[in-house]
Formats: structure tokens, C-alpha cells, sequence
């Protein structure tokens, strides 16, 4: 009984995979074996060697089987037989395919005819749709608002000459709604400063920045705006920079290496500051000496309303150095005393 189960279900499996004992002309739309159905008939047992091997060449294989899937149907138990059909199934062709399954056809809706449309009549109806959709439209703007356009920061403040404000300077735009303006172009323009640009957008806030620095002339300096017809102004105060070197002075006369003196004749130095751009800068305090104190003795050193001050007397004649001190500077002098005033570079 075993042994006829055992048939009857080889037959079922030859009738399955093989087409039932179709010829090769009749097998020709059977599918082909696929690697997975080989493997399975290889590790179950079924089939004999012979009767795989006739299932292998009448249906042939789907697949080309590479020295790895040789490798791996010997393991399952192929033997010579099987792999002879194997290689004259790759030689007879490519691997065949299986069949196309027949889809499900469905009814094709019948065409409908359509009238055929003027062209000439289509292309002017569409003509006002298109250029509707091509015209552009401008957004209107609000008007600018007097009393909420301008310098809202940075106005008025002091800086030294040659850099920038210590606070910002920002300039405003807004519409009569109140809402900030965006991307709206300002021009900028100052005298007696140096601009970064002179033109910005408004940005998100509607706000510009002003790229501004100071100088160089001690005094004002003014920063003007300009915004569509509207234009505003800044004033800031430009203040000396630090002393770069000390000027003195002799009455009106500025003093320049060497200067004459007559001999007991008293004589009054204001000292001054002057920093990189020719500005005058004022200077607390001041120290002075001389090389000879016979020539040139120093009386006073210091400073008073006007600024700094050296009174010195002249005694013998001779010639000697003068050394000014002052805010961190140094300037070196030579004195020359005569007993009877000297022309030249005299003082008084």
C-alpha cells in the first residue's frame, strides 16, 4: 500500500510540474521549473532520479544555474542524469520563461465620437483667461508716515572722530497703518563722517542700520535719510581722539624744535594735545625740564582754565634743552638764550 501512494503521488507531481506526460513540442507553453520547485522535488524525494530528469527535460528550467546552484542540487542529492539534462536544457536556449497567465479582459468602453471644435472659436475663448492670468497686479502702498518715519536711535550721542558711534544709529519706516515697511530702499548721505553704504532695504521691522563712523573734524555730524519724497536728519557730536602729539605754543606762534630767548626775560609756553587727525586736544596736566638750569630754568608746570601751562625764566646765555611731558607724549625743544633779543624764532 505504501509503495502505491508512493506512485500515485509521483504521477500527481509529474501531472503538476510536467504538464502530464505532455511530448516537448506539446510542452512548449508548460511552465518551466522554477530553482525553488527543483530544491523542493531534491529534499522530498519523490521522484527518482530518472523521473526528475525526464520532468527536467521536458519542461526544462526557468533559470540558469550557476556553480554555486550546481553545487547545492549535488548537495540535495542530484546525481550525473539530472545535471546532463540540466546542461542540455542551458544548451538548447535561453531559459524559458513561463507563459504569460491570460489577464482578465475587460470590455473596452466604446469611443465616443466628439464633435470636432472650431480652433478659431477655442483659441478666442481662451484668449481672456490667459491674458487674465498673465496680467500682473500691483499691491498698492500704504503712504509713509510723518510722525513714525525717522532716526529712532543713536541721534544726539558723542564719539571720538575716526570711529563708530558707541550706539547704533537706526532709521525707521513705517506706513500710516503703523505696520513696518519692508524692503523699502533709504538713501543716506553725512557731512563730516563716512558712510559704510549710502543706500539699504528696510529690513523685517522695517528698520536700517546706519554703517556710520565719525570725523574727521571734531564738532557735528550729520547724517541725513531720504525715503521716497521724505527726508530726515541725525545730528551726532564728534569728539577729539586721544593725543598723538603735543603742540606748543609761544603768544600765537607755534613752537617747532627751536625758538630764541632773551636772557631774564620771563616767558609763558600753553601746551596743547593733538590727536591722528589734527584735532586739538585739550591736556590736564604737564611736566617740564631742562638740560641746564643756569640757561633755562622751568617755574611752573601745569595746567589752568586754557589748558596746559610752562613759565619759564632765561638766565645765562647759552643753548639747552626744553622736554615737555604730557597725556602720554613727549616733545624735545632747544633753547637758545641770548642777552640782547634775537631775531628769528623769538619769544616773546
Amino acid at each position: 500500500m505504501p509503495a502505491a501512494l508512493g506512485r500515485r503521488f509521483t504521477f500527481v507531481s509529474l501531472l503538476l510540474l510536467g504538464g502530464g506526460g505532455t511530448t516537448q513540442a506539446q510542452s512548449a507553453g508548460a511552465e518551466p521549473l522554477r530553482k525553488s520547485d527543483l530544491l523542493r522535488l531534491l529534499s522530498v524525494g519523490t521522484l527518482g532520479s530518472g523521473e526528475l530528469a525526464a520532468l527536467v527535460r521536458r519542461t526544462c528550467l526557468s533559470f540558469t544555474p550557476t556553480s554555486r546552484d550546481r553545487a547545492d542540487l549535488v548537495a540535495l542529492g542530484a546525481d550525473s542524469v539530472v545535471l546532463r539534462e540540466i546542461d542540455q536544457c542551458a544548451r538548447r536556449g535561453a531559459p524559458v520563461r513561463a507563459a504569460p497567465r491570460a489577464a482578465a479582459v475587460r470590455p473596452r468602453a466604446p469611443p465616443v465620437r466628439r464633435p470636432r471644435a472650431d480652433s478659431v472659436k477655442r483659441v478666442v475663448a481662451m484668449a481672456p483667461a490667459a491674458a487674465i492670468r498673465a496680467e500682473p497686479r500691483d499691491v498698492p502702498r500704504l503712504p509713509l508716515s510723518a510722525a513714525l518715519t525717522g532716526f529712532v536711535l543713536g541721534g544726539g550721542q558723542r564719539g571720538a572722530v575716526g570711529s563708530r558711534p558707541p550706539v547704533p544709529v537706526i532709521f525707521q519706516v513705517r506706513d500710516t497703518a503703523g505696520a513696518p515697511v519692508v524692503g523699502e530702499a533709504v538713501t543716506f548721505g553725512v557731512t563730516n563722517g563716512l558712510l559704510g553704504v549710502s543706500r539699504a532695504v528696510t529690513d523685517s521691522a522695517g528698520s536700517v542700520r546706519v554703517d556710520l563712523t565719525l570725523g574727521p573734524k571734531a564738532g557735528l555730524t550729520l547724517v541725513r535719510a531720504a525715503v521716497r519724497a521724505m527726508e530726515r536728519e541725525a545730528t551726532l557730536y564728534a569728539q577729539p581722539g586721544a593725543p598723538a602729539r603735543l603742540l606748543l605754543r609761544c603768544g600765537d606762534a607755534l613752537v617747532e624744535g627751536r625758538i630764541a630767548l632773551t636772557t631774564h626775560v620771563p616767558v609763558v609756553f600753553r601746551v596743547a594735545g593733538q590727536d591722528a587727525f589734527g584735532n586739538v586736544v585739550p591736556v590736564s596736566q604737564v611736566e617740564a625740564a631742562t638740560g641746564d638750569k643756569n640757561v633755562l630754568r622751568v617755574v611752573v608746570a601745569g595746567a589752568d582754565s586754557l589748558g596746559g601751562v610752562v613759565r619759564v625764566i632765561p638766565g645765562e646765555p647759552g643753548s639747552t634743552s626744553l622736554v615737555i611731558v604730557s597725556s602720554g607724549q613727549r616733545e624735545d625743544f632747544t633753547a637758545v638764550v641770548w642777552q640782547t633779543r634775537h631775531t628769528g624764532a623769538a619769544c616773546p
